[in-house]
């Protein structure tokens, strides 16, 4: 998400809010909607079943080891033809007779040669589709690699730290607690299809976030995990619910390498422990093929009600693409914000900032992957280490709350998302005044593909826009990871609200847009796109402790490289905070 949400959750755990800064300071609201940038991650203790708090994992070796599911996408399509031609003769008979004593004999003319048939041509082959790459071998043995190998702040390199060295690191990478950074999150979010046919959409994440931003030292981590559900077909809003509390002092964490698995948990006394887990039951994490469990059981509130009720929901999915590194260089960095050379007037003094966007834009003609790897410009706290699995395929679900079964299902399709970043002092200074972003994690299932198509937005640095597309067709990376087949630069991209479909909240009198028109110019190397993309149901606000922020499903219509598409996305906008004294129910 670009700056995928930053999800806050209450003391009573159970909300959940997305702003990019959550760990660092509420984003002041701004007049102007723009897209989100790479999501906010959070940090993490350790390694294999290591707690948050905790530098240094202990690596354990794993118990039962299961081969990663390596299965490929894809098809090719082949079509043959033909037709043979035979050619006719003529033969000619032969016949005498008197005619009027003249003697002579008429002969009988030969009849014409049948005209020889046209061969039917054969059908031009289709040419095969692409595929998604293999899954990378890992071993099952945890390679016990020390959670501060894996750097401390997002930043370029040419340089592979072990997340990007080879495909075990990489999965390391994924099942290690890392508090040296200031977020590290995990995020399963997109529809999930009853047996009535009625879409619902749903987020389950867990995050950690340092207690002090920028620091870069593993102290202590909060750790929030949440749960959103919304049927949609209802129009009430969310359901939410969550965990939140000090990582292995109030809130044991557990994260471990074979089989991958995150676990959050929360004792209350007389009742039922709490708890948010995600797991691996075949394969390993990242792996095309790995079949993915997800189970939640927390009191949730409904929208505009107080009241909490025990909720629980379990869903089997399984990974039809393997994971997209969307960063550039071997650790994946992914830019949210450029500067232009203007220092940063903050509070505690000017920041330096050195011009990038001029040279963006001028010399390498907004390609920004193009000036990293000229410059090696490290950008260093300007963003994100971003990965997402944007194809989970939904094989089973069910959803209980109270004594009720909401609804249950096997059918939906879940987008991923795993980020961790830092935030150096001008980035704390950006996200706390006015730091805003747009962002639609698209899911492209026809294709076997994904984009991310996003602006971000901060008044004294101006806007970032991405957009890339990846998948079936992708190379693979030495780490297992698959890289975009399409990456648009700036300039090539624009985002624009339609303003005449606007929806006031009644609960917090914030005004959001919610259709946009996303048009992506082409090139030799890159197609076309003129996409569409609709909320699926107004109410889709998140409004916990005085911040708002709108977070949830839309679909999509428009065409990709000419060819007609539709589906659906997951989107996260900024809305237009009320003027004055406005409150509801006055909005």
């Amino acid at each position: 998400m670009n700056s995928r949400r930053l999800w806050s959750l209450s003391a009573l755990g159970v909300f959940v809010s997305i702003a990019l800064a959550a760990c660092v300071l509420e984003p002041s609201p701004t007049a102007t909607q723009t897209e989100a940038a790479g999501p906010t991650a959070t940090p993490r203790p350790s390694a294999t079943a290591t707690p948050r708090a905790t530098a240094t994992p202990s690596p354990t070796a794993s118990a039962a080891p299961s081969s990663p599911d390596a299965d490929a996408g894809g098809g090719s399509g082949t079509g043959s033809g033909g037709g043979s031609a035979s050619g006719g003769s003529a033969s000619g008979g032969s016949g005498g007779g008197a005619s009027g004593g003249s003697g002579s004999v008429t002969p009988t003319p030969a009849p014409a040669p049948e005209p020889t048939p046209t061969p039917t041509p054969a059908p031009t082959p289709e040419p095969p589709q692409p595929a998604v790459p293999a899954a990378c071998p890992t071993s099952d043995t945890d390679p016990g690699i020390p959670a501060e190998a894996f750097g401390a702040i997002a930043e370029y390199s040419t340089a592979a730290l072990p997340q990007g060295e080879d495909c075990t690191g990489f999965r390391a990478f994924l099942s290690t607690g890392l508090p040296q950074y200031d977020s590290q999150s995990y995020e399963f979010f997109g529809r999930l299809v009853d047996d009535a046919g009625d879409v619902n959409s749903v987020a389950l994440m867990s995050q950690g976030n340092t207690l002090i931003p920028g620091l870069e030292l593993p102290l202590l981590t909060m750790e929030e995990a949440g749960l959103i559900f919304n049927r949609l077909e209802q129009g009430d809003g969310p359901i939410i619910g969550g965990i939140d509390g000090l990582a292995d002092l109030g809130v044991p964490v557990s994260i471990d390498y074979q089989p991958w698995s995150i676990d959050v948990q929360h004792e209350v006394t007389g009742q039922p422990t709490q708890n948010i887990t995600m797991r691996v039951v075949s394969g390993s994490i990242g792996a095309v093929g790995a079949v993915y469990e997800l189970e939640v059981s927390v009191p949730t509130t409904a929208s505009g009600a107080s009241d909490a009720v025990p909720t629980t929901l379990f869903v089997r999915a399984k990974d039809t693409t393997g994971m997209i590194q969307w960063g550039y260089g071997p650790n994946g960095f992914f830019p949210l914000w450029m500067f232009d050379g203007s220092p940063l007037e903050t509070p505690d003094g000017s920041i330096a900032t050195t011009d990038q966007r001029g040279p963006i834009t001028d010399a390498f003609g907004g390609d920004i992957g193009a000036y990293l790897a000229a410059t090696g410009d490290p950008m260093t706290g300007q963003g994100s280490q971003y990965y997402s699995m944007p194809l989970v395929q939904v094989e089973e679900w069910s959803m209980q709350r109270g004594t009720e079964t909401l609804a249950h299902g096997s059918d939906g399709l879940l987008f991923f998302d795993n980020l961790t970043e830092t935030y150096n002092d001008s980035a704390v200074y950006l996200l706390k005044n006015g730091y805003s972003w747009t962002e639609f994690s698209v899911m492209l299932p026809d294709t076997l593909q994904g984009m991310l198509i996003a602006v971000t937005e901060q008044p004294e640095v101006g806007r970032l826009y991405y957009a890339m597309r990846g998948g079936a067709g992708s190379t693979q990376s030495a780490n297992g990871t698959l890289a975009p087949t399409d990456n648009w630069p700036q300039g090539a991209i624009t985002v624009t609200p339609d303003k005449s479909k606007s929806w006031t909240s009644p609960t917090s009198c914030y005004v959001y847009d919610l259709q946009y028109h996303v048009q992506l110019e082409a090139s030799a190397t890159r197609p076309a796109a003129d996409l569409v993309f609709t909320a699926t149901a107004q109410n889709q606000e998140l409004d916990v402790l005085h911040r708002s922020a709108y977070e949830g499903l839309f679909d999509y219509s428009g065409t990709i490289d000419g060819e007609a598409v539709s589906g659906y996305a997951w989107g996260e906008i900024q809305g237009v905070a009320p003027k004055g004294d406005v409150k509801p129910p006055s909005c």
